[in-house]
């Protein structure tokens, strides 16, 4: 399952930078937000302790847990990067909430 997150991962960021060499960087910044959504699963799920979490019926909703939160950690964290470092907002910084919050609970989740 993580080739097809990773593949889809890999289309995205191809295809947001194609979009920004073309010169549309809106919608290529835009498709870096799925893509790096993708990306992160894909390595979730290439570690063997997910596999177990996944393949246990007991378990899904903890791995339902655990990939939301990462998934919620890594887009705020790539609107934190995004907002600061490429438009010049600062307000982009408070994106840094957000992503303290959820890597709090997907520590306490993988514990």
């Amino acid at each position: 399952m993580n080739i097809v997150f990773l593949v889809i991962g890999i289309i995205f960021s191809t295809a947001s930078k194609w979009l920004q060499i073309e010169g549309k960087s809106e919608i290529g910044d835009s498709l870096v937000f799925p893509a790096a959504f993708f990306l992160a699963l894909a390595l979730l799920f290439s570690f063997p302790f997910f596999h177990g979490w996944w393949d246990d019926p007991s378990l899904r909703p903890k791995s339902y847990r655990f990939a939301g939160l990462v998934a919620g950690g890594v887009l705020s964290f790539q609107l934190f990067a995004w907002l600061l470092f490429g438009q010049g907002e600062w307000l982009g910084a408070l994106f840094l909430i957000p992503f303290l919050i959820c890597l709090y609970f997907v520590i306490h989740t993988f514990k």
